[in-house]
């Protein structure tokens, strides 16, 4: 009886032994990376990616399903070149720390997060770009603003501040809002009791806050990315007043720049094939995700537990194309940090010409596209 129950617990052990080496076929050589991202439809791509598999593959190279949403290898032919772990993180600022800390390999986030974070000395570098604008002032769904002459009016005619709320102090909503109200000659201000500004920024410290922070009036508006303008509609809390592309000077804020894929120095070194890889999937992702905007639309609402309505009236560009406009334009967000003193580190002092090889590695990308 006793050998029978040893055999019995052998073969379990056995089992689980096999389940658990499952996740890394040839563990001993193959990386365990972790991905930070954030709840957003900016990173459709990697859902599409995830989601999609094979059926968006670049050359070969696709992920592949161990856990929904957690847990992927990504394959080349049948091989396994390492094994991903999403990690859910609520900001772009968030997702820099983790990596900073060394919790995270690679990341989705702003690239004006990424900036801050290597100005801090953190060594990371931007890979490509997952997607551009997709960005919305939203205003309560009773209010008579609905465009940029509307807003400024508003603007010009309160006694007091009108308050605008924003997710994180890093985000690209928040920093192209500042640069577009400076240009447009609107002053602005943090400090509650400077009561002679045209707009008071109210830091709301997440995205999850943006909604709610409306609805109680904590803000009259707020900048944020999508889905979440979408989303106040659908909630029927708000309006989307305009497209932060919209902005005046027409044009100027077109293709404006926000979520990238970073990766750290040491991951880049010592895993080429497998940054490659990962790079070739998101750019393959990202053309899928913008030729099937509906489609992405759906897996992005699934995934995210977001309505499909609200998915469906993004107005994101999904692209992991880097041109001169997308780096000009992360210049924008470059002196924008600059002149709002959040550049405080070796940065602090430097033009964006003189950094632009410090920020980026387009390697990766330029392999991907030069082919196609």
């Amino acid at each position: 009886m006793k050998n029978k129950f040893l055999t019995k617990t052998l073969l379990v052990l056995l089992i689980g032994l096999i389940f658990s080496t499952s996740f890394a076929v040839g563990a001993a050589d193959v990386p365990n990376l972790k991905v930070g991202y954030v709840f957003t439809n900016h990173q459709t791509p990697l859902m599409v990616a995830a989601k999609k598999g094979k059926a968006v593959e670049a050359d070969g190279v696709y992920l592949k399903e161990i856990v929904s949403r957690k847990k992927y290898a990504l394959i080349k032919k049948d091989r396994t070149l390492a094994n991903l772990e999403l990690i859910e993180s609520t900001s772009g600022s968030e997702t820099m720390t983790m990596m900073a800390q060394g919790h995270l390999d690679l990341g989705f986030a702003s690239s004006a997060a990424n900036i801050t974070a290597i100005d801090k000395g953190i060594n990371i570098k931007m890979l490509c770009p997952v997607h551009t604008e997709g960005i919305g002032l939203v205003i309560a769904k009773n209010s008579s603003v609905n465009n940029w002459d509307e807003f400024k009016a508003l603007l010009e005619n309160s006694q007091e501040p009108i308050k605008v709320g924003y997710h994180s102090p890093t985000s690209a909503p928040l920093i192209l809002f500042e640069a577009a109200i400076k240009e447009n000659g609107i002053s602005y201000t943090s400090n509650p009791h400077q009561q002679d500004a045209d707009i008071l920024l109210v830091d709301l410290k997440g995205t999850k806050n943006l909604i709610p922070a409306l609805n109680s009036k904590q803000v009259d508006a707020w900048v944020g990315p999508s889905p979440y303008p979408s989303l106040a509609v659908t909630e029927n809390i708000g309006k989307i007043a305009l497209q932060m592309k919209n902005l005046p000077p027409k044009g100027k804020w077109y293709d404006f720049p926000c979520c990238v894929l970073s990766a750290d120095d040491k991951v880049i070194k010592s895993n080429e094939e497998v940054v490659q890889s990962l790079v070739s999937v998101i750019n393959s992702a990202a053309n899928y995700s913008d030729k099937n905007k509906a489609e992405a639309a759906k897996i992005t609402a699934k995934w995210t537990g977001v309505p499909e309505e609200a998915a469906q009236m993004s107005s994101i560009k999904y692209t992991a194309k880097v041109n001169k406009t997308w780096i000009d334009n992360v210049g924008l967000v470059y002196n924008s940090l600059q002149s709002s003193n959040r550049l405080n580190g070796s940065f602090e002092t430097k033009s964006y010409s003189e950094i632009k090889e410090i920020l980026y590695d387009f390697t990766f990308i330029n392999n991907v596209t030069k082919t196609n």
